[in-house]
């Protein structure tokens, strides 16, 4: 329940969502279990969870599965490491909670992946990056922290410490996304 003014909130379609959004933080996080497999094979034989579509004549499980996942989307980002598996312009990725995503259009063709703004050095391309992107995002791109490109690109649950999904956050995404509470400028879990 979330105070609002008066009264308690409690919307069981938003409480439903982020709990199917739980089990469809599982997926990305154990694509290798049982149901995973079984999954992957029905609705998204080559690609992932994340990106998969609903289909036409899918099953009850799957269309579910597919609306918590709206949840995860306005809630996760990619944490930085190669930078190879993170689209610049399409995924979410910046430390910005309003969408996460690079507001600055692009101005080339093509697909680009974070790894192709790093130096050897381990540093980000800081003269690119101001000539690519505007301010704010130039800013919230050379904040992320420096020398965390040697490991993998890591999907996390941005409003918690240790980035794992939490249904109560997740209940907290779904109540802003359906305009029962007000956005906070830091994100959901600010105010609780």
């Amino acid at each position: 329940m979330v105070k609002r003014g008066v009264a308690w909130v409690f919307d069981l379609g938003c409480f439903n969502q982020a709990l199917l959004a739980k089990h469809g933080w599982k997926l990305i996080r154990n694509p290798d279990s049982l149901v995973g497999k079984v999954l992957k094979a029905c609705y998204f034989p080559n690609g992932d969870f994340l990106n998969a579509r609903k289909g036409i004549h899918a099953s009850l499980v799957w269309r579910s599965l597919v609306w918590g996942r709206e949840i995860i989307e306005k809630g996760s980002r990619w944490r930085v490491g190669f930078g190879r598996n993170i689209d610049i312009f399409k995924d979410r990725w910046l430390p910005e909670p309003s969408n996460f995503k690079v507001t600055t259009p692009s101005i080339l063709p093509g697909i680009f992946k974070v790894a192709m703004m790093h130096l050897d050095s381990g540093y980000f391309n800081k003269t690119l990056i101001k000539y690519l992107f505007n301010d704010e995002d130039a800013n919230a791109i050379l904040s992320l922290p420096i020398g965390s490109f040697n490991h993998d690109d890591v999907l996390f649950w941005h409003f918690t410490k240790d980035g794992d999904y939490k249904v109560k956050s997740g209940y907290k995404v779904a109540l802003e996304s359906r305009g029962f509470i007000e956005p906070s400028k830091s994100g959901p879990m600010q105010q609780w």
